[in-house]
């Protein structure tokens, strides 16, 4: 098959026609079949085509990964460009599947369409006369893993999963440029980048392709509910099956993955709307309602810096120290004494912590000496030590003369000081890193509040350990100002809900 031939020039006009000789596994069947795509694979390809920012929300096992690859397959198939088309997952079982997938579609073509190949590895599939080749590489988290690569399209998978998906997004964007980008992944959470990009659809240009469970045609089974000990639907379910419009044979096939799986997890890989993708199964601490109704700030990059100073101001600085290694993240936390509103953010995971404590040092300085509170447990005893041997004062210490080391009894006194001043609408708008860690902080059984399994809560404890020294050193001078500052913060808060009410209806006055 050469790059020019008639047959080719039909396939680059429509990937239907090259699908045709495509074959795929059939797991219910245990064989390899004829690949017909389903309803929502048809809707998925529309958008493909359409589209070049695509994040997929979905059901679990209704054939989207298969899809996309033999998309993928075909851009490169048909390119006469030596284009490279990369996977990019979470883990390698995950990058090896998905790459599997393009080496079996590929080898069960008919041996004409078969073009000759220049290289097929674990890895890679490139195509001798185009060069045109696609590639999957294993991020294990970490966002830099194609940073020295440019390529031309980009398959994300387990993006929910990444430590840092702000940076992973990031960086393929820079590599792609106006190529096509597409996320397909199980939710992980409420709160992150995978879930900030669904809420900004369309806006933020990026396209959703949502494929609720009760979409799936297979998704159904015969109802056993007239059977004598198998409790009829409930409430619940009566209510379910008649706002959706679904049959007894979906109802029961739901029933049987509840029993199997639980609620929860049922509705979090097969949701039936974009809400219970995103349903966290711990019990949050901070309250949504009000959570949900701060405005977000972005923050790019690894620095966020309020401009809004007010003159005279006191500043309190929260500071918790990661080892710098890649993992969790070492942040600095600054706060108005008058708002008590964040004014500075730094957050960052490869800083070693001496290196952290010169950062302290220059924005002691540059914040006027603010209170300063470090979290002194394991690599914050190095940052305490730099900061008393260059005399840094107003450091924190407890009416003993310790330092501050986190327990849980401490660490809910700090989270729920912060969770009142949330409830008492003291925050109109956040920045984003720390909005997120607040939104998903779970709470555990014994009612210690955290980030929840793959999350984060640094930026959020460095912000609890700023707002706590500010309720242990209130500024005098700054009471009166700080409540009528308050007061213009709550009444923001209030004449925006009363505006999402809507227009308040015409009373005609009684005379």
């Amino acid at each position: 098959m050469k790059l020019h031939d008639p047959i080719m020039q039909r396939f680059r006009e429509d990937p239907r026609d090259f699908f045709k000789f495509l074959q795929v596994f059939d797991k219910d069947q245990g064989k390899i079949v004829p690949f017909v795509m389903n309803d929502e694979q048809e809707i998925l390809l529309d958008a493909l085509l359409e589209h070049n920012r695509i994040v997929v929300c979905k059901a679990r096992q209704i054939g989207c990964s298969t899809l996309i690859r033999a998309y993928f397959l075909w851009k490169q198939y048909v390119s006469i460009e030596p284009d490279t088309s990369v996977i990019l997952s979470y883990t390698r079982d995950s990058a090896d599947h998905l790459h599997s997938i393009d080496k079996g579609f590929y080898l069960a073509l008919p041996k004409p369409l078969q073009r000759k190949l220049s290289k097929q590895s674990s890895r890679t599939l490139k195509f001798k006369d185009s060069g045109a080749q696609l590639r999957s590489f294993t991020a294990g988290g970490k966002a830099g893993s194609t940073r020295s690569f440019t390529f031309s399209s980009a398959h994300i998978s387990e993006f929910a999963f990444f430590d840092d998906q702000d940076d992973l997004l990031a960086n393929v964007v820079a590599s792609v440029g106006n190529g096509q980008i597409v996320i397909e992944t199980t939710p992980n959470g409420p709160g992150d980048k995978y879930h900030e990009l669904i809420l900004g659809s369309p806006q933020n240009e990026w396209h959703v392709c949502f494929f609720p469970w009760f979409k799936h045609k297979r998704y159904q089974t015969k109802s056993q509910f007239h059977h004598p000990n198998i409790p009829d639907m409930d409430r619940n379910e009566e209510k379910m099956m008649m706002q959706l419009g679904l049959s007894k044979g979906q109802m029961y096939w739901r029933r049987t993955q509840i029993t199997t799986m639980g609620l929860e997890k049922f509705k979090r890989e097969y949701p039936s709307s974009i809400d219970e993708a995103f349903m966290s199964s711990q019990t949050l601490f901070y309250p949504t309602d009000v959570v949900d109704r701060i405005k977000l700030i972005q923050m790019k990059g690894k620095i966020w810096e309020c401009n809004d100073a007010i003159i005279g101001d006191r500043y309190y600085m929260g500071v918790d120290v990661a080892l710098g290694t890649g993992k969790d993240y070492s942040t600095i936390v600054i706060i108005s004494g008058t708002t008590l509103q964040p004014v500075y953010i730094y957050r960052d995971n490869d800083i070693l912590p001496e290196h952290l404590a010169e950062k302290v040092w220059d924005l002691y300085h540059e914040y006027e000496e603010p209170y300063t509170i470090v979290e002194a447990d394991g690599p914050g005893h190095t940052v305490l030590y730099r900061l008393k041997e260059w005399r840094v004062r107003k450091l924190y210490k407890s009416d003993k003369g310790k330092d501050w080391h986190t327990r849980a009894e401490n660490k809910l006194k700090i989270f729920d000081h912060v969770r009142s001043l949330l409830q008492n609408e003291y925050f109109e708008e956040l920045p984003k890193p720390l909005w997120s860690e607040m939104r998903n902080c779970g709470m555990n059984d014994k009612g210690t509040p955290g980030h929840q399994k793959g999350g984060h809560d640094d930026t959020l404890m460095a912000f609890c350990l700023a707002q706590w020294f500010a309720y242990l050193q209130p500024t005098p001078t700054f009471s009166q100002t700080r409540k009528t500052m308050i007061e213009k913060f709550k009444s923001k808060a209030r004449a925006r809900r009363i505006k999402a009410m809507g227009p308040i209806p015409y009373k005609r006055k009684e005379w």
